[in-house]
């Protein structure tokens, strides 16, 4: 069965914020370590995936916005 969602499309500054907003998030995932395999950790990916495309699907589209709510979501463990 096809799926009833639209296919979404960004264009190339909605694709950089996302990529600039993924990059700085998992800087700081990985300085406050809050999960044991956090890298290789498929379920953590799918999340902050999902998170950000939602976020860019309801109209924010700066990176630094996209960054601090995905971040909220996050339990962040103490920074290395």
């Amino acid at each position: 069965m096809a799926s009833q969602k639209p296919p979404r499309f960004y264009d190339d500054d909605m694709l950089c914020a996302l990529e600039d907003a993924l990059r700085q998030v998992w800087q700081v995932l990985k300085a406050h370590d809050p999960y044991p395999d956090w890298e290789s950790d498929p379920d953590l990916k799918k999340a902050l995936a999902a998170r950000l495309m939602a976020l860019a699907d309801s109209g924010i589209r700066d990176a630094q916005e996209l960054r601090s709510r995905t971040l909220e979501t996050f339990p962040l463990g103490r920074a290395h």
